[in-house]
């Protein structure tokens, strides 16, 4: 369906018409089968209308974004239950196990910028999250 925003030409009266689409509209109006609704002229034109932005475009963007939500979400399970969390001892931790000072495992923390180009300058593979990863309990 399709709703148009009609004016008549004789009285100046608006009002609304809903149409399964514009062919329909043209029909009717070329058979006079459009009549105000107030003096009951058959003179009906379209008036101004906003544009409707179609709903399908919208549900594919949204249902992308609840996607990537829902894996950022699954995501963030997996490294909360999978790895440990050594906070903002990351860097420190990292070195130490790219060096052999301690059992080799996955962790995740906080490391600023400073710290994060740190352990690139020594080789030490280091992603950021898509998520804050500061514990609050």
């Amino acid at each position: 369906m399709i709703v148009f925003n009609l004016n008549c030409s004789d009285c100046a009266f608006s009002f609304e018409g809903w149409f399964e689409n514009t062919n329909d509209y043209n029909k009717q109006i070329k058979k006079g089968l459009l009549t105000c609704p107030s003096c009951n002229s058959t003179q009906i034109k379209k008036g101004l209308m906003a544009p409707n932005v179609s709903k399908k475009s919208n549900s594919k963007i949204s249902k992308r974004n609840k996607s990537i939500a829902s894996n950022v979400k699954k995501l963030k399970k997996i490294i909360e239950k999978e790895f440990d969390y050594v906070g903002d001892k990351f860097t420190e931790e990292a070195k130490k196990i790219k060096y052999g000072e301690v059992k080799e495992r996955a962790i995740y923390g906080e490391a600023s910028i400073e710290q994060t180009k740190e352990l690139i300058d020594e080789d030490i593979d280091v992603l950021p999250l898509p998520f804050s990863t500061k514990k609050t309990n």
